[in-house]
């Protein structure tokens, strides 16, 4: 299956989501107004997208499971004369146990600051598609800040620790943004 085709059946899915959540008014369906059962779709510093679906199984303890195409690596280089960035981009499925610990609510436009921690553990699949490329967990601390009706971002920190094929720790800083419905 082409990344073409990969892409085009993750917006067909995210339409046809977003319509059956229309109440039978027209209106939109239910925000997000702390952790509950939601969907995502989103993008990384590395502009890949995915599609993400948040599940509360505990008051404030959710379960988020993302599938789409993203970026594993993202490196900034700087000198004195010029500036560079690169990503290198995969298929990647990614579980995310979260606790949000904090949460600060505007009820006005369904605004809200949540302060949570979280272990994402992705898989990268293999270039030739034939297994496991890598497996990463990562602990971190993030803030989620909606910033109009149905959009949000994230910001997260901590580590990242490469469990497969060899083990390597490296530092953690995020940013996500994304449509919630």
């Amino acid at each position: 299956m082409t990344m073409k085709r990969v892409i085009l059946s993750l917006v067909a899915l995210v339409v046809a989501v977003s319509m059956a959540a229309q109440g039978a008014d027209g209106q939109p369906g239910r925000e997000w107004r702390g952790p509950h059962t939601n969907h995502t779709v989103s993008t990384t510093l590395g502009l890949g997208l995915e599609y993400g679906f948040e599940w509360e199984y505990v008051e404030r303890a959710t379960l988020v499971a993302r599938i789409g195409y993203a970026s594993k690596d993202f490196t900034l280089r700087s000198a004195l004369d010029n500036f560079q960035w690169s990503t290198t981009m995969a298929p990647m499925v990614t579980l995310e146990p979260r606790f949000y610990f904090w949460m600060d609510r505007d009820g006005r436009n369904g605004k809200y600051t949540a302060g949570f921690v979280g272990v994402p553990v992705a898989a990268t699949l293999a270039k030739d598609a034939k297994g496991l490329g890598e497996l990463a967990v990562s602990p971190v601390v993030g803030l989620r800040r909606a910033f109009a009706r149905h959009w949000f971002h994230e910001f997260t920190a901590g580590a990242d620790l490469l469990c497969y094929p060899a083990f390597c720790a490296t530092p953690h800083v995020g940013y996500r943004i994304g449509y919630l419905f």
